[in-house]
């Protein structure tokens, strides 16, 4: 995955962060500025590593479906919120140990990262597959922690740098900027680096390294114990101080709520976008969000700089078009990135276009503090109550957008939703701050309208979006598609030729025939060759349910549970006839949750076969299902003699994890099927259940069809390749895979398999 686009995006940002650290260093108060900046900066890196890897941690324990993210990532935002609160409550009540306070937080931070990960797994011993209340309230209280005091980070620091320079806008503007700089900068370096290397635990290690730095070093920062002078008060760094705040501190929170509101909204939508484009890899969700961030940094700061000296409603005025241009920005993102698909280009070139709009809604928090707060010994309360007023609209926007209206509405209309939301905020700011004053100006206007008609016209541009997201310049084969069914898990297509994809990735046909396969539906058929009388059978993910309708019909099976997390496969099984059977057979239970989750949810179910038809071993996410972790959960499942049967997708490494786990193994094709027994296969017994075999009520091997006869006879010698040399395309036994394995990658859930490396492939 080519990352220079965003590189150069974080060069930009660095351009400017040496650019305002040269410039505090050589104002008259340089120690005193400069030196809190670097550490702000340094502080806003293992924030985004913990929120990364504790996100991973508790989706593992909790579920990657959308219930499970929308409360996960609302709790870390709403821990922000508080601790944004209680910063602020704190430094206006002892504003000269701000700093000393901040180097205490660091390190409570630290302290906590360190275990954290130990936490988080004895907590899931006793909280492990609870349901929504009760998993709202854990990660709240998991979170709690540590996010507050993240969140009261940047008022202790508000109240020492306003103290020194007299500026609250521009306090807030810089530091808000190095901070999110620095978060931009950790993003980067887990697409690139820190994750593939280090792991969970090595990444954590890393992060709390570097908040026990910072909080020494703010520790030294204080041992300074000079007050600033009377002229002191009046200096800046080459500015004027702080004109006399003149907008309401309400409409200050109100805009800054609304503001993110807009910017987690979008990266909700960005972040669907970037799973399609990327085929669902891991490292795109970091790109994207260094992205994001190194432009909310960027524009924070460089929108203070431009607005100093400005008069608050002028200021006000920039808001409002700030808001009104990001909004007709965001609209054409979408179709942007599809187009780069289509024409085969690198979908992060659209990481300039993405700073730009982040850019833009980033300047809009640290503005409304610069015109809403005066610079008195309660700067840093106030500028915690818009900071919380931004994060509350940021933890709203997540769970509104992410798990409510993309139940409801599609990528297109939320991005539209989204864009009109801001164009309407940005007109009424603009136009507030015209109260009292002249007629807006000409060029304003202009740029309003304009901004006005763009979303209309952008709306136009999302016609095969999904065609050219996935597909890129193949679109045009499978134009139109058959069938699109969105929601808050994602986006399931069919092309017209019945190949079903989830997230942009591959995940099979409608087919049950095994005279026409196109599918490789002989995998499922199999079962029958090696594991006798499999009456208790637990399928992992349905997808287009033509493996549910091959093991049903199984002449053996009594009963069948499915685990799918995306309910959108339900509305297209009963779509088509060879398999929508699935959703009404008595012997089918089928819950809609994340597979691993339900699975420590009912420690008391056990099965003679699970059956697993995971997706590609690269993708995000894949190593919940395929880690020594998983193996183990499994097993605990599993009746005597018990079975997992599951896609290895041709990964070595996921068969030499299997067998890491499990003593006895068989490869079928690219299926791995391990248990604690013996595994043999029965040719002559798998021949007398293939011939039994009704789908529906109809014979699957016809002795009428001559194609029967011949689908049977390759099924002989796919049994009779287990003697043959091995190949890709065969049986392997135990044996033979050992000796060829050599040492290879055993995936867990701390290196998370292939997810954040580049795949082989």
């Amino acid at each position: 995955m080519a990352t220079f686009p965003v590189l150069a995006l974080l060069f930009y940002d660095l351009i400017v962060f040496v650019g305002a650290i040269s410039s505090a260093r050589k104002s008259q108060l340089g120690k005193e500025t400069a030196f809190p900046l670097v550490l702000f900066f340094i502080s806003g890196m293992p924030a985004l590593i913990y929120q990364i890897v504790w996100q991973r941690a508790l989706f593992a324990i909790y579920g990657v479906n959308a219930e499970s993210v929308a409360v996960i990532v609302s709790a870390f935002m709403l821990g922000l919120g508080i601790g944004s609160l209680a910063g602020g409550w704190l430094s206006g009540r002892y504003p000269r140990q701000a700093v000393m306070m901040f180097g205490v937080a660091e390190l409570g931070i630290a302290v906590f990262g360190l275990f954290s990960l130990h936490i988080f797994h004895w907590i899931s011993a006793f909280t492990a597959g609870t349901g929504l209340p009760r998993t709202i309230l854990f990660s709240f209280l998991l979170l709690t922690i540590p996010t507050v005091l993240m969140g009261a980070s940047l008022p202790m620091l508000v109240e020492h740098l306003v103290r020194f320079s007299c500026g609250v806008g521009r306090s807030v503007a810089t530091l808000y900027f190095v901070n999110t700089f620095g978060s931009a900068v950790a993003c980067y370096l887990c697409a690139i680096f820190l994750l593939r290397v280090g792991g969970q635990s090595g990444s954590i290690f890393f992060a709390a390294i570097l908040n026990v730095l910072v909080a020494l070093a703010a520790f030294y920062l204080v041992r300074d114990k000079r007050e600033p002078l009377a002229t002191d008060l009046t200096a800046s760094w080459g500015a004027a101080p702080n004109i006399e705040a003149v907008l309401p501190l309400s409409i200050a929170i109100g805009i800054a709520g609304i503001s993110g509101f807009l910017a987690l909204g979008y990266e909700m939508a960005w972040f669907r976008l970037f799973v399609l484009a990327s085929s669902d890899r891991a490292p795109a969700f970091a790109l994207l969000l260094s992205t994001y961030l190194a432009g909310v940094a960027a524009g924070s700061f460089i929108a203070g700089k431009l607005t100093e000296g400005r008069h608050p409603k002028e200021v006000l005025r920039i808001i409002g078009l700030l808001m009104l241009i990001a909004g007709a920005a965001s609209a054409l993102l979408p179709p942007l990135v599809a187009y780069l698909r289509l024409k085969n280009l690198p979908f992060l070139l659209s990481a300039a276009p993405l700073f730009v709009a982040a850019a833009l809604l980033g300047a809009v928090m640290p503005l409304s503090c610069k015109i809403a707060v005066n610079a008195d010994l309660r700067a840093g309360a106030r500028v915690s109550l818009i900071y919380g007023a931004n994060i509350l609209g940021s933890t709203l926007g997540s769970f509104i957008i992410g798990f409510i209206l993309f139940n409801h509405f599609g990528l297109r209309q939320v991005s539209i939703q989204l864009a009109t939301l801001a164009v309407i905020s940005g007109t009424f700011a603009y136009f507030f701050g015209c109260q009292n004053s002249l007629k807006p100006k000409a060029w304003a206007l202009a740029t309003i309208c304009i901004s006005v008609a763009t979303v209309p016209v952008a709306s136009q541009m999302y016609s095969q979006i999904f065609e050219r997201l996935i597909f890129g310049s193949n679109a045009g084969t499978v134009t139109p598609l058959a069938d699109i069914v969105e929601n808050r898990n994602g986006v399931v297509v069919v092309t017209k030729q019945g190949a079903v994809f989830g997230g942009g990735v591959y995940d099979g046909y409608f087919n049950v025939d095994p005279l026409a396969d196109k599918n490789l539906i002989v995998r499922a058929f199999a079962l029958g060759s090696f594991k006798s009388e499999p009456r208790n059978v637990l399928e992992i993910g349905l997808s287009s349910g033509s493996w549910a309708q091959v093991l049903v019909s199984h002449p053996d099976v009594q009963s069948l549970e499915i685990v799918e997390i995306n309910s959108a496969y339900l509305q297209l099984i009963a779509q088509y006839p060879m398999v929508s059977s699935v959703l009404h057979n008595p012997k089918i239970s089928i819950y809609v949750d994340d597979g691993r989750r339900w699975l420590l949810a009912h420690p008391e179910r056990r099965y003679d076969t699970i059956v697993a038809n995971t997706s590609f071993y690269w993708r995000d996410h894949s190593s919940n299902l395929l880690s020594v972790d998983f193996l183990e959960i499994i097993r605990q499942h599993l009746n005597p003699g018990g079975v997992f049967y599951y896609n290895t997708t041709g990964s070595d490494d996921v068969l030499a994890t299997g067998l890491h786990v499990f003593p006895y193994g068989l490869r079928v094709l690219n299926f791995l099927a391990v248990s604690d027994s013996p595994i043999h296969i029965d040719r002559t017994r798998w021949m007398q259940i293939l011939k039994e075999y009704r789908v529906d009520g109809k014979l699957v091997f016809n002795p009428k069809n001559p194609k029967s006869a011949e689908t049977l006879q390759r099924y002989k010698k796919l049994v009779d390749s287990i003697n043959q040399p091995q190949n890709a395309e065969g049986i392997e036994n135990l044996a033979s895979f050992r000796s060829r394995l050599g040492k290879r990658l055993i995936i867990t859930d701390d290196n998370m398999g292939w997810e954040w490396r580049e795949s082989p492939d």
